[in-house]
């Protein structure tokens, strides 16, 4: 129960400027800006300024057994951070710092709350040799929430998840206790995790249950002289994928592979669900656009990889071009985003893609996006593409081949309208049909699960490994008030 001596305690940690309990502000916080997920309850707001005060705030919620729940931009793509129980949201937003840049190490060690146009607008003036990886999300974007949810990054063939960006940690414990895991736990560099005892999957896929992470050092990789992105256009999903697999196994200086449909290319290009062909397949439209990115240190090597490119797409009879010759073969109406995306202009990143989402007309977006066998992306995109066609839904799907090709994610994106809902309830439908169909392929674990995914999961699992999942949740969170009804570690 949320009283007034609840705010009173709050405003003494971080000042009454900082707290609300006042409806039209509680409002920004009680769903996600994006998704089809049911909304929930803000009954607090408040925004710490230090891993001190955070530890505050938790111990605070103890004290009452209310929910706290960690939030950074909103923007998190999976209804995250929505207060499924009320509560204290405790907003991230002014612990958005860059502490430190080790360039020998390549690391930058940032707070919690900062977002992709934080860090990579101070890597750009203050550090610009290096870079992170990046999502293809909104600049406003959390980078570490991004990492704890195996976010898919620019970066993903040679650094795999976001997850393997991460270094190390200082996270809040649901008991309010203040903790580091990875180097920094014993040193001042945040160089890695090992040899340590590995306590970063503590708080890595929980979904901010099991800690509220303040401080993390994230990889940052060399911006190297030479840089080629080719952008491979195909008839069919089937005559594509094969030479992109072979292309992440060449050991070619490869940094990024994306596999795009039709749907998602035309978002990249700035046209909204309205204009773009239901089932491109029966229209006999090319539907595999493929996007390759590497880089090197010298010219021949540049050239050297470029050649080999080119000669595994011609191998499979597939139309490859650099991106910047491919920029041109459109008409300025139809390079949208993916101008931004040339060498020639720097390769802007991260990408906001307004027509995938359509936020102008009010529109939403939810995916099934899933980790998988490298072997089950054609299945995968097939399978999810019926069932759109089915519903009169243009399937919009995305796939990047991760960690030098041990694995990819696999994701098909649904537009709706936020302002309709019942296109909303019929998206959840499609979602979930989605969902039973591609766990028939055998690997396909869903990332950012919702409520009712966490619960097929846990079905899944064997008994001791519900228990111990359990254990731990109990263990770092004692009273369970770290964003309560996600289904990680509950009943």
């Amino acid at each position: 129960m949320i009283n007034s001596e609840i705010v009173k305690e709050l405003e003494k940690v971080v000042g009454d400027k900082y707290v609300s309990d006042k409806p039209e502000e509680q409002f920004l916080y009680h769903y996600d800006f994006i998704t089809a997920e049911p909304e929930g309850i803000c009954d607090i707001a408040i925004v710490p300024n230090t891993a001190e005060e955070v530890q505050d705030i938790v111990k605070i919620a103890n004290k009452y057994k209310v929910p706290a729940v960690p939030w950074v931009s909103g923007i998190n793509f999976g209804s995250i951070a929505t207060p499924r129980k009320g509560g204290i949201v405790v907003d991230l937003r002014r612990l958005n710092r860059v502490l430190e840049v080790n360039e020998d190490d390549m690391y930058a060690v940032v707070e919690g709350g900062i977002t992709w146009a934080d860090l990579k607008g101070y890597l750009n003036v203050h550090n610009p040799t290096l870079r992170p990886g990046v999502t293809w999300s909104p600049p406003g974007t959390g980078v570490i929430p991004s990492c704890l949810c195996y976010g898919m990054f620019d970066l993903g063939m040679i650094g795999g998840t976001g997850a393997e960006f991460i270094n190390g940690m200082e996270v809040v414990l649901g008991s309010g206790d203040l903790v580091r895991v990875g180097s920094c736990s014993l040193s001042d560099y945040w160089y890695g995790r090992q040899p340590l005892p590995d306590l970063a999957g503590l708080f890595i896929g929980w979904e901010g249950s099991t800690g509220i992470v303040t401080k993390a050092a994230i990889k940052l990789w060399p911006i190297l002289p030479y840089r080629a992105d080719y952008y491979a256009v195909g008839l069919r999903m089937e005559d594509g994928v094969p030479p992109m697999l072979k292309l992440s196994k060449a050991g070619l200086g490869i940094v990024d592979i994306c596999i795009l449909n039709h749907g998602w290319s035309q978002s990249l290009q700035g046209f909204d669900h309205k204009n773009v062909p239901k089932d491109p397949v029966k229209a006999n439209i090319p539907d595999f656009i493929g996007l390759v990115t590497t880089q090197a240190y010298t010219e021949k090597q540049h050239k050297a990889q470029c050649e080999a490119i080119e000669e595994i797409f011609k191998e499979a009879k597939i139309q490859a071009v650099t991106a910047d010759v491919g920029i041109q073969m459109l008409s300025k109406k139809q390079r949208g985003i993916m101008e931004d995306m040339t060498p020639a202009t720097g390769g802007q990143t991260p990408i906001q893609f307004w027509g995938c989402w359509d936020f102008a007309r009010g529109g939403g977006g939810q995916w099934i996006g899933s980790y998988c066998s490298t072997r089950d992306v054609v299945k995968y995109y097939q399978l999810s593409r019926n069932i759109c066609v089915k519903y009169g839904k243009a399937p919009q799907f995305y796939s990047r081949i991760l960690f030098g090709g041990h694995y990819v994610v696999a994701r098909t994106n649904i537009n709706f309208n936020k302002n309709d809902p019942q296109d909303i309830e019929n998206t959840r439908k499609i979602l979930k049909e989605i969902h039973d169909a591609v766990q028939g392929l055998g690997g396909v674990v869903m990332y950012k699960p919702p409520k009712w995914a966490v619960q097929v999961y846990k079905d899944k699992t064997l008994p001791a490994t519900r228990e111990l999942i359990k254990k731990i949740r109990r263990v770092l969170d004692p009273n369970m008030i770290l964003n309560p009804g996600q289904g990680v570690g509950e009943d």
